[in-house]
């Protein structure tokens, strides 16, 4: 962007419009990668939901704080944890999270 600023203010018209591109497409691929990564985190804290009902009824207030969950590494420990409870308490007190009603 500093380099944007300083073409625009120099009038190199050429440069400035390559720049600008190359930022364009930066923005893009940032873009596209923060939707890959949304949609796995999505993926993943679905499969922790279906995990759990195999066990029990989750509450809305526990679907709904999965489902916010995005850190990718904390889904993981989750659905490890999903898999091995025998209760939807068992997997509660397994993440640390109090009952959530």
């Amino acid at each position: 962007r500093k380099t944007l600023i300083q073409q625009l203010r120099e009038g190199d018209e050429k440069a400035m419009c390559s720049s600008f591109g190359q930022l364009l497409d930066k923005e893009k691929a940032e873009g596209r990668a923060e939707g890959k990564a949304e949609g796995r985190a999505k993926e993943r804290a679905e499969a922790v939901i279906e995990l759990l009902e195999e066990i029990g009824e989750p509450s809305r207030q526990l679907r709904e704080y999965i489902m916010e969950q995005t850190e990718l590494e904390i889904l993981r420990r989750w659905h490890r944890a999903a898999a091995k409870a025998e209760s939807i308490e068992d997997f509660e007190q397994a993440v640390g999270l109090a009952p959530i009603i």
